[in-house]
């Protein structure tokens, strides 16, 4: 019965002795690897908000505010030009066409009451900016008809931005749900979302609607990817909310290539552009498994990457206006 005793004594000092090492194993923690970004991306909202966010890391910074009057900011009007963000509000109130004006060096907004060209007032019933796009030395609005109908069209302007005084060019068209812009020398290019794409030609003053093939393109966030081509998220996924697939579309022969892979995505806000950069066609959207994040294609070797951000930072109704460098 002793030996027994200082047996059994034995195999429980033995088994102290085993948790005790085992409970001085340190744990070895991985180091996850810092992400890495080359540029970031400036990012605005319909609210105002402006935000940098890294383009790999996806950390979002808020770095400015725009204020506004009385309403959401349209995106499809946000414009910037050197240090300078023009934009104009979705109201009537206390004016329309109240051109909004942020400076981002001081973080201060000012506005301008835009007075329209007697020769567009006296014939439009209620006429409203809503595409903006800078040339080099002005800024290109279309002028859209509240009110629409077949004897009243769209008018385009010019606008300095020196004295803000405006002039019509002497262009027209009919098309209404306009989505999108993007000016490639005296072209300006303008999307819709169910009437096809445009081309304005500022300096003939015509305007042509581009088809591939004869099939109409209805599109959203257009950039420029050289001088013959374009990028688009176009319209047209069954049984999503604003669903789009990336495409580039050909300006020389009108041709259009899906750059989609099979995927599809979904935009928060229908209006405004994006960036074409280092190759890369740089969009905030949804993918098919409801992430919200920055999809990136490079339309060179079709890679894609997509980084996702915090919605709740951001807001869906967000696009990227340029790159911090």
């Amino acid at each position: 019965m002793r030996k027994l005793s200082i047996l059994l004594l034995t195999f429980a000092s033995l088994f102290t002795l085993s948790c005790s090492d085992s409970d001085e194993t340190p744990i070895v923690t991985p180091e996850i690897p810092e992400i890495a970004d080359d540029f970031k991306l400036l990012s605005i909202t319909s609210e105002g908000k402006i935000f940098e966010i890294g383009n790999n890391s996806g950390e979002t910074t808020t770095i400015g505010q725009i204020t506004s009057v009385a309403n959401l900011i349209q995106l499809s009007t946000i414009c910037q030009v050197g240090s300078k963000i023009y934009a104009l509000e979705s109201s009537y109130v206390p004016a329309p066409n109240i051109l909004i004006v942020y400076d981002k060096l001081s973080g201060t907004t000012t506005t301008q009451q835009l007075v329209l060209p007697a020769s567009v007032s006296s014939t439009m019933m209620d006429p409203f900016i809503t595409n903006l796009e800078y040339n080099g030395s002005e800024i290109i609005a279309i002028v859209s008809e509240n009110m629409p109908n077949d004897s009243r069209p769209n008018k385009i302007i010019s606008i300095n931005i020196q004295n803000y005084q405006t002039t019509d060019l002497n262009i027209n068209f009919f098309q209404r749900t306009l989505r999108s812009t993007e000016l490639i020398g005296n072209k300006l290019y303008i999307s819709t979302h169910t009437e096809g794409l445009l081309k304005v030609d500022l300096t003939l003053k015509t305007v042509t609607e581009l088809q591939a093939n004869g099939i109409q393109i209805n599109a959203t966030r257009l950039v420029k990817l050289s001088d013959t081509k374009l990028g688009l998220m176009r319209f047209g996924v069954p049984q999503v909310v604003n669903g789009v697939k990336p495409f580039e579309f050909d300006l020389a022969n009108n041709t259009l290539s899906d750059k989609s892979a099979g995927n599809y995505f979904a935009v928060g806000n229908i209006t405004g552009g994006t960036v074409f950069h280092n190759e890369k066609y740089l969009n905030i959207v949804y993918n098919e498994n409801n992430k919200f994040g920055i999809l990136k294609i490079n339309y060179t070797n079709n890679e894609r990457e997509f980084v996702e951000l915090d919605q709740n930072i951001i807001g869906s109704n967000a696009i990227i206006v340029d790159i911090v460098q």
